[in-house]
């Protein structure tokens, strides 16, 4: 039994039972752990009564649905080493504040879904952080499917691990983080502090290409978000990033491993706010479309080498010998390579203006870390098309990386990327071959206005002051 299981079953054995208060319109309402305890598997619609719930570990299941929510909507306050699981299917919690805390000892998360067709919304997690800030555990988290967090507010998270997370298992698919607020975060130089990291098929190069997690991440903010340089980050195939806003937040939005992901109609507002970054792109079959990115002090997007790894034969070829794979049983093949080559991709629609870095760069971290990274695969195949770049102070808006072919990478040819209908306003080009600036329109004058970014809805839950 793990630590989280003994503390539930603690709570069961030691507080005694006591009767839960019927309400008038029939629901249930519980003052105490020990009135929750004994109301959950027997009542349809739980209330929590307002006020501090201290060292509160709500472990949820019930034999059909269940509804569980605050008698008042963020007045709620669960303190001390408390979480929330979900633990059988059709589960939904509304109007909690987890705040002034962490999470027990041993727990993986504050809120876990450990099932299916769940829905925690209207509710806040802010400020909930170990005195440890090596501590790892994730805020919300997904073990199940079909599952659902929404208007919801996580503010000021200062530990290790990210605050939502997608489990690697395959059980975790067809969830969805909607319409919630992401706050400060700081930046604690520790790796591994993303916003969300979605996990699934695709993260170890497995190579079906219906398989995936297929998670939906919609119509969120994030501001001042800093603790990784992912703000996004997608290790699986078939996922949706769409009509999110990302302002003055260090770091990107990122299609770090997995295949098969569209990214879509989201703003990301740097305001050149330090180390923010606009879109980077891993891997194979994406769809990147209809993104605004303003003022970021980096790159507005960058299409990333891929490494080489493999023969046409599937035997690990070593370019150099100094050289050193990273094994993986899990991968088909039993290594890893630290990005995927990006190919057969469609980056479409998107507006990019005052940028610190170039607008587009293709072929980002070419030969980086050599000879211990084998990153020379440059991006081939894919189509950029009706793509806006403005450059009020000038300089390279897009820029395609010089292949090296000394010895020994005269082996490595590669075929165009496609450009239709681009264009370029006050800046220049560094195209280089096998790529052409054909269907680049470059307009020397600066004096144009981009069009309004795309809009979030509202985010947060409703009884947030907004």
């Amino acid at each position: 039994m793990n630590r989280l299981a003994a503390l539930v079953g603690a709570a069961f054995l030691l507080l005694p039972a006591a009767p839960a208060h019927a309400s008038t319109d029939g629901e249930r309402l519980v003052s105490n752990q020990a009135e929750l305890n004994a109301a959950i598997g027997t009542a349809g619609t739980i209330v929590m009564a307002d006020g501090t719930w201290q060292d509160t570990v709500i472990d949820l299941r019930a034999p059909g649905p269940l509804t569980l929510r605050a008698q008042t909507p963020g007045k709620v306050l669960l303190t001390g080493r408390s979480a929330l699981s979900l633990n059988s299917p059709d589960l939904t919690v509304s109007g909690l504040t987890f705040t002034s805390g962490q999470a027990p000892d041993g727990a993986g998360s504050v809120i876990s879904f450990n099932s299916d067709r769940g829905r925690v919304t209207d509710t806040a997690v802010i400020d909930f952080n170990p005195g440890d800030p090596a501590t790892p555990y994730y805020w919300v988290f997904f073990k199940g499917g079909h599952n659902r967090f929404d208007h919801g507010l996580l503010k000021g998270k200062a530990h290790q691990e990210p605050l939502v997370g997608n489990d690697r298992g395959q059980a975790a698919t067809y969830n969805r983080v909607d319409h919630t607020r992401f706050a400060d975060v700081p930046n604690l130089r520790r790796n591994g502090m993303e916003a969300l990291r979605i996990w699934g098929y695709g993260q170890w190069a497995e190579e079906g290409a219906e398989e995936g997690a297929y998670f939906t991440i919609d119509n969120n903010l994030f501001e001042h978000v800093d603790g990784d340089d992912e703000i996004i980050s997608l290790k699986s195939n078939h996922n949706t990033v769409r009509n999110n806003t990302i302002r003055q937040s260090s770091g990107g939005l990122v299609l770090r491993y997995g295949n098969y992901n569209t990214v879509e109609s989201n703003a990301i507002i740097g305001d050149r706010y330090p180390a923010s970054e606009g879109i980077r792109v891993s891997g194979d079959h994406h769809v990147v479309r209809g993104n605004y990115v303003q003022g970021v002090s980096g790159y507005g997007l960058k299409v990333t080498s891929g490494e080489h790894l493999f023969d046409e034969n599937h035997k690990l070829d070593y370019l150099t010998p100094d050289f050193v794979p990273q094994p993986n049983p899990r991968t088909p093949h039993g290594y890893l390579f630290h990005y995927g080559q990006v190919t057969d991709s469609a980056f479409t629609g998107n507006v990019f203006t005052g940028n610190a870095k170039s607008d587009i760069h293709i072929g980002w971290f070419y030969k980086n870390h050599w000879p211990g990274y084998q990153m020379v695969l440059l991006p081939e195949r894919n189509t950029f098309t009706g793509n806006l770049s403005h450059r009020p102070e000038g300089g390279v808006a897009v820029t395609t990386s010089v292949q090296d072919t000394a010895p020994p990478l005269t082996k490595f040819s590669f075929q165009p990327n496609a450009f239709r209908g681009n264009v370029v306003y006050g800046g220049t080009l560094d195209v280089n071959p096998p790529n052409s600036t054909e269907g680049i329109k470059v307009v020397p004058s600066r004096d144009w206005t981009p069009p309004a970014p795309p809009r979030t809805e509202e985010t947060g839950p409703s009884w947030q002051a907004r």
